[in-house]
């Protein structure tokens, strides 16, 4: 039972993202349907000795036409209450007289929102053991600090977040082949103001976020594709970890490449703002 309203749940979530799109379909589809329905209507009564020698005021009245337009008005109108219902925005919770049913457990979310705050505050804290680290690894181009970065991130959801299992793949773009997958890449390449982006799958399987690191003209995009089970749909939260994630490594990768531009002074340069601990440190 409790599979059945989290796959209404998910459903409800993804008319919400297409809300527009359903509601210009749908609304085009009873149009149509209507049009069909009220000429139907008119041809079928047109011809009918009723209504060819009518008798009584009510015949009078309701001519071919008049029916047919009541139809088509009928149809217009479950049309449109029928497009409102499927686009309304999501909900979470449903109440059948004295049952209520709960979609999702607040405070798991909760708990998993603050770890996800956690873990980017302590990222910024360790700015510069980060950089001393990586540049001892030799670890210097962007593909490698976007793997670093995302590998630790994978750690800790999984860690601090009981039921959790995300896989995080980090390639070049040549490499992303799944129908899927590339179309996500293709969403993210063509806004200018979106880092990443994500779907959750309605029946089954894995959801899937796809987010692209670019730095400059010259330097190749990495594409970061991270993957979670059924059961914990990714959100805006985790939207905006892993744009915060895209956005980190990019800086990261300026500052190390600006530190081993000047060897005399990368430990120095590191020290002045060290701060000690490491992700693997951080508690919930």
């Amino acid at each position: 039972m409790f599979r059945l309203f989290q796959v209404t749940s998910r459903l409800v979530d993804r008319a919400q993202s297409r809300r527009r799109e359903i509601y210009f379909l749908s609304m085009t589809f009873f149009i149509v349907l209507s049009a069909g329905i009220g000429g139907n209507v008119f041809i079928n009564y047109y011809n009918d000795p009723m209504f060819t020698n009518p008798e009584t005021i009510m015949q009078h009245l309701a001519t071919p036409l008049f029916i047919a337009l009541v139809t088509m008005t009928a149809v217009l109108f479950f049309g449109l209450f029928f497009t409102t219902v499927i686009s309304m925005a999501p909900f979470k919770r449903l109440r059948f007289y004295e049952m209520e049913f709960e979609f999702e457990n607040k405070y798991a979310k909760e708990i998993m929102v603050a770890n996800q705050f956690t873990f980017i505050s302590t990222m910024l804290n360790n700015n510069s053991n980060t950089i001393r680290e990586m540049i001892s690894n030799n670890t210097t181009e962007l593909h490698e600090v976007v793997e670093q970065l995302a590998l630790k991130y994978k750690r800790f959801v999984n860690e601090y977040n009981s039921g959790v299992f995300l896989e995080i793949e980090v390639c070049q773009e040549e490499e992303v082949t799944a129908p899927q997958e590339k179309k996500l890449l293709e969403e993210v390449k063509k806004s200018p103001y979106m880092s990443n982006t994500f779907v959750n799958r309605v029946l089954n399987g894995t959801n899937l976020m796809v987010g692209v690191v670019e730095f400059s003209p010259d330097v190749e995009r990495v594409v970061l594709i991270a993957r979670s089970n059924y059961d914990y749909p990714f959100d805006n939260y985790d939207k905006e970890s892993i744009a915060s994630l895209i956005e980190y490594s990019i800086i990261l990768y300026e500052m190390i490449n600006m530190v081993t531009l000047l060897p005399g002074e990368s430990d120095e340069g590191t020290d002045d703002s060290g701060n000690s601990g490491s992700f693997d440190d951080t508690k919930n």
